[in-house]
């Protein structure tokens, strides 16, 4: 095998790459529900699971929705991920503020879990077969979502980071 059809295996195409990202927050975010979020390594585990989510989100707004706009569509599907992605990010912010002890972090872990699963599921039902048949070039896309989740991990990325729009 080549090095670059190697190097294409491991990275997968970008819908491949997108979709283990869901499952894996997906996962970790169940586990935070299973556990009740309580506690001093739950919330190292929580502060990591947010900070992946808003990694995750960043790479959408800057790399993947703006391969979509304008098709036939897509659009409303586009702002309400947007939307969507807004709402998560509000629920994070509210998760990781220190000053928050009203005994909800529970209840927003599970709404946060929730918003997630429903975003993800809309992605893969709507938005990826309209980017596997709009002639994306989805593994060049692949390899630019790895090189800036990259990126991201080793930037000082704040915890309750806005996503860029």
């Amino acid at each position: 095998m080549t090095t670059e059809r190697r190097r294409l295996k491991e990275e997968g195409d970008a819908l491949d790459l997108l979709q283990g990202e869901h499952r894996s927050l997906l996962a970790s975010l169940e586990a935070l529900r299973a556990g009740g979020a309580r506690g001093r390594s739950a919330s190292r585990k929580l502060a990591s699971a947010c900070e992946a989510l808003q990694r995750h989100a960043q790479i959408e707004l800057e790399l993947f929705y703006p391969l979509l706009r304008g098709r036939p569509g897509l659009d409303d599907l586009l702002d309400a991920a947007r939307v969507e992605h807004k709402t998560m990010q509000e629920l994070i912010v509210e998760l990781i503020d220190g000053k928050r002890r009203d005994g909800l972090r529970a209840a927003h872990v599970e709404a946060l879990a929730m918003y997630a699963a429903h975003h993800f599921r809309d992605e893969e039902e709507n938005l990826f077969p309209a980017a596997r048949a709009g002639g994306i070039d989805l593994n060049a896309l692949g390899r630019r979502i790895a090189q800036r989740r990259a990126e991201l991990e080793v930037e000082d990325y704040p915890e309750c980071r806005e996503p860029s729009a």
